[in-house]
């Protein structure tokens, strides 16, 4: 059986496609320019997640700064029901604490239960920061806390007499992020 095709046309010297030494330069081509390319781009990636770890840490820690600054200025504020301030002379003399930490039954793993700023001293020195967080909240893995509460009389009056430190003590919260880098925050509660 005899099939009507068409003769091919002869092919000719532009005709005949590629060859192996040209598929083999395109290629090394192309890689090359893909490594540059990645090379840019990488490093730029990494810096674009660093303003959301400062953003959800400044939300951590001012949500922690503000648990810790609706406490009593001192243990023995509390006993007084908050109408006399510790270390003012009155009718019964109010001495205030003069040491930072926790006193009786306040634990670590139970801030909530602290009743006054210098409690939250104890994650400070000797803490492991993600530690201190988990007792806070579970929800930022990778984060760390740091609280340290310091007297800070002289922020406020350089002419006090020596040794008053009963007027405000500074509180700083500390957030470490997971990419190493930490954001501060200072506050200063007053003996009021």
């Amino acid at each position: 059986m005899k099939t009507n095709s068409m003769p091919r046309p002869p092919k000719t010297r532009n005709q005949r496609g590629f060859t192996l030494i040209e598929i083999v330069v395109g290629m090394v081509v192309l890689a090359i320019s893909l490594v540059i390319v990645t090379g840019i781009f990488l490093p730029q990636a990494n810096n674009t997640v660093t303003p959301m770890y400062q953003i959800k840490a400044t939300a951590l820690g001012k949500r922690i700064m503000d648990q810790v600054l609706i406490r009593y200025y001192d243990e023995t504020s509390r006993s007084s029901g908050g109408f006399i301030r510790c270390g003012e002379q009155g009718f019964v003399p109010f001495p205030c604490s003069s040491d930072l930490g926790t006193e009786g039954s306040e634990v670590r793993s139970a801030p909530d239960n602290f009743n006054d700023v210098d409690d939250y001293n104890i994650y400070c020195v000797n803490s492991d920061p993600g530690a201190a967080l988990a007792a806070f909240t579970n929800k930022y893995p990778g984060y760390g806390l740091r609280i340290c509460v310091s007297f800070a009389a002289d922020k406020f009056d350089g002419a006090l007499a020596p040794g008053v430190i009963d007027v405000a003590k500074r509180i700083r919260v500390t957030i470490l992020m997971p990419n190493d880098e930490t954001i501060e925050l200072t506050a200063f509660k007053g003996n009021y």
